[in-house]
């Protein structure tokens, strides 16, 4: 039948065929391409996504690093972010041992770096907590802190000592020299009798 139709109606549709043919192949191969485009982009998304922990890792706040001794299950150094407190290093040791003077440290000390915590036995409470220091200024958890050694950091571990306060103190020193007397600390500004009072069994002149 087709073939007694004119030449030119065949060609007609020949020609239309060949058009719906070439849509469909153009479609069909767009939407390939899209779909890998897709995926590249999702790929590409992951990958951002793995990477993220390391980028975040190398925000993360500093360490310190503190040497925890005496009457702790595993004692050693460790590290630890910076602002944690003794403790959280005790912790990270293991805890307290069944015979350890947890009376004689200061639980909620801000840890400095290269700090050493020694944690006394029962029947040490009359040993100097200093021994085994290393630093310059007494570092160690329970020991008093030396108002002619000690850094700012260590003077804000201090009750009622922000950063102001302890600013003061480092000024009256490089001022006035060195402190004589624990007493003396009452001539910094913003120290008043009742604040002495709450930092004068935990500071010293040595």
């Amino acid at each position: 039948m087709i073939a007694n139709w004119p030449k030119h109606i065949v060609a007609v549709i020949l020609t239309g065929i060949a058009l719906i043919v070439s849509v469909v192949l153009f479609l069909h191969f767009s939407n390939i391409g899209e779909e890998e485009i897709e995926e590249m982009n999702w790929n590409f998304a992951e990958e951002l996504e793995e990477d993220k922990p390391e980028i975040e890792a190398a925000a993360d706040p500093g360490v310190v690093t503190v040497d925890m001794k005496g009457a702790v299950m595993r004692p050693g150094v460790y590290q630890l972010h910076e602002g944690s407190r003794v403790f959280e290093a005790i912790e990270s040791a293991g805890g307290l041992l069944p015979d350890a003077f947890g009376d004689g440290i200061n639980l909620a000390q801000l840890l400095v770096d290269e700090m050493v915590i020694y944690v006394p036995y029962l029947g040490e409470e009359e040993i100097p907590l200093t021994m085994g220091a290393e630093t310059q200024s007494s570092n160690v958890a329970g020991a008093k802190i030396s108002l002619n050694k000690a850094s700012q950091a260590e003077l804000e571990t201090l009750p009622g000592i922000g950063p102001a306060k302890a600013e003061a103190i480092l000024s009256y020193r490089e001022e006035q020299g060195a402190f004589q007397s624990v007493e003396e600390l009452m001539n910094v500004s913003g120290i008043g009798p009742k604040s002495f009072e709450k930092l004068q069994e935990l500071v010293t002149v040595q």
